[in-house]
């Protein structure tokens, strides 16, 4: 679940949109999250199969981003430094991609760069094990090369503590072939092809290669890929959208909980204890409340439940007398009187 809260700008709102596209198809388009707090997402978490929720806002020290595992957490703060959206990086490309719906039906490959560091702090081990989990895991043994459309692409720069998050659409072409082959192959026709005599001349002209070719990297297959058979020349094209997250704070709870780690704070051990001492107090005190709240409800539904059972034995005891004697008139409180008319 991806949404965003409170009162967030027209750029943010699109990073979002967007942001879910990246983790189609196990993400929902057209979700509605204004009118909804954190307790209806926990709700139907287990309903939907749901593990993470992604939540942005606008502090007024600019976007964040929230990831939450339900239901226990942990619980990700990160403030968003920059981000490009899908228009600005397509308007930069010569070629963009054009893509079709096949790209959003299978999830992205997951490729995560720097984050196994032996210099590395425990909450970088956190963020990879969490940027991990937020896809589907991936049988290498039954997938098909077919298949495979996008990655997503998480870099961790130790220098500045920053995450680069980009999204790549996987561009593959046919290597050996001419121009206009390979226009012929993509179903797009040739500028040129009115001036050949000739089917014959395409296959002839094999020098008039594409200004393309000399951009990727060529691979073998073990499967058909794209067109091609044998080999194919891969390259990642950008579709956005692109962020730069800086992690400003860990809790072990879902939307809360004791803070494990914590950007803009140093503290010492004792003060790490005494917070988590602090923490587990409130927690108790907590369970503490909601034990009694529950109680006592359940106390009154049975002081009610008692009320409702001994109407319904008093209006059945004087349906049972009025049966018995017909004459008899029962009152409000159920008591019976004899009826006597006047006599004429």
């Amino acid at each position: 679940i991806i949404v965003y809260r409170g009162e967030v700008g027209g750029k943010a709102r699109a990073l979002m949109h967007e942001w879910r596209q990246v983790f189609l198809p196990w993400s929902s388009k057209r979700l509605h999250g204004e009118n909804k707090s954190i307790r209806d997402f926990l709700a139907i978490a287990a309903t939907f199969s749901v593990s993470h929720l992604q939540l942005f806002t606008s502090p007024s020290s600019g976007t964040s981003l929230r990831i939450m595992r339900f239901s226990n957490g942990p619980t990700l703060s990160f403030h968003v430094e920059s981000f490009t959206l899908r228009e600005d990086i397509i308007a930069n490309q010569r070629r963009p991609p054009n893509l079709d719906h096949a790209v959003w039906d299978v999830a992205p490959i997951v490729v995560l760069n720097n984050f196994n560091l032996a210099q590395n702090r425990p909450e970088v081990q956190l963020m990879e094990a969490t940027f991990q989990s937020l896809f589907p895991s991936i049988n290498i043994q039954l997938i098909k090369t077919n298949d495979i459309q996008r990655v997503a692409f998480f870099h961790y720069d130790p220098d500045s503590n920053t995450v680069e998050a980009r999204h790549y659409y996987i561009s593959a072409k046919a290597v050996g072939l001419s121009k206009t082959v390979k226009k012929l192959m993509e179903g797009r026709l040739p500028t040129k092809l009115g001036t050949l005599e000739n089917l014959d001349e395409i296959l002839d002209k094999e020098g008039a290669w594409s200004d393309t070719d000399g951009e990727g990297e060529e691979v073998p297959l073990n499967q058909p890929f794209r067109g091609a058979k044998d080999q194919a020349r891969i390259k990642l094209v950008e579709i956005g959208p692109r962020m730069t997250l800086r992690l400003v704070k860990i809790e072990n709870g879902f939307a809360g909980g004791e803070v494990i780690y914590h950007g803009h704070l140093e503290k010492a051990l004792w003060q790490v204890r005494d917070n988590a001492s602090k923490v587990r107090a409130r927690k108790a005190e907590k369970l503490k409340r909601r034990a009694e709240q529950d109680s006592n409800v359940a106390k009154k539904r049975e002081r009610v439940q008692e009320k409702i059972d001994r109407r319904k034995q008093r209006r059945t005891e004087a349906e049972n007398g009025q049966r018995k004697n017909p004459l008899e008139v029962v009152g409000g409180d159920g008591a019976a009187s004899e009826y006597s008319g006047d006599e004429e």
